[in-house]
């Protein structure tokens, strides 16, 4: 597995059954079953073709009554014992609409682990507003880019601070070598941008986010 998978599957609590939702090849539902970490997973998706990558992967590791490959539109199809999911490498928007079709049962899930292509702010505002727990977090650089992945509950939570929101609430805890690089690099892309923009509203809300980036190495 590629290093953003391998951080993915660190979030997935020991004994879940997993539902890897837009599984693709399975890799993740695979290695987890493989290491003991669950003791049953779904790789689920919503196109035959993947699917059946996965139905072949699943065959060559032997794990045909421990990883079972779903055609599902989102959680349509995945079974009632699933406690734990992945919502993994698909842009937020994408995932957001996954998460408000199965808004009602979400609850019965442990963990909800996503990652997104970009727009983490906006997952943890949609998690904030709705007042929900963040436990993990993780960040990486597979080849190059860099990759979040937020672990969360439906457990009651108050508001999470706008700080919190666009850097993460575990990341600003852990304070990793690669977090505070990142915000380095967010802040001097904001700068440049800032440089070429006339004061308008965006440029406002830019400045604001350029602050909060700032504030993490001054």
């Amino acid at each position: 597995m590629n290093q953003r998978l391998k951080a993915i599957s660190a979030l997935v609590p020991s004994g879940t059954i997993l539902a890897d939702i837009g599984t693709d090849h399975g890799y993740l539902p695979i290695d987890l079953v493989k290491r003991g970490i669950c003791p049953k997973a779904y790789a689920c998706d919503v196109a035959e073709g993947p699917l059946s990558a996965a139905k072949t992967n699943i065959a060559s590791e032997h794990l045909e009554g421990k990883v079972f490959a779903i055609l599902s539109d989102g959680f349509i199809q995945v079974p009632e014992d699933a406690d734990c999911a992945v919502i993994a490498g698909m842009g937020w928007y994408t995932a957001q609409a996954i998460l408000e079709r199965a808004e009602e049962r979400l609850p019965s899930f442990r963990r909800i682990i996503v990652q997104v292509n970009g727009d983490t702010d906006l997952l943890r505002k949609w998690i904030s507003d709705r007042r929900k727990t963040i436990h993990e977090e993780c960040m990486v650089n597979d080849r190059g880019k860099v990759y979040t992945a937020v672990s969360f509950s439906m457990q009651e939570h108050a508001p999470y601070a706008d700080r919190e929101i666009l850097l993460g609430p575990c990341l600003l805890n852990e304070r990793s070598p690669l977090f505070l690089d990142d915000c380095q690099k967010q802040a001097e892309l904001l700068s440049m941008i800032l440089s070429k923009r006339p004061e308008d509203e965006t440029a406002a809300r830019l400045s604001r986010r350029l602050a909060i980036y700032e504030s993490v190495n001054p």
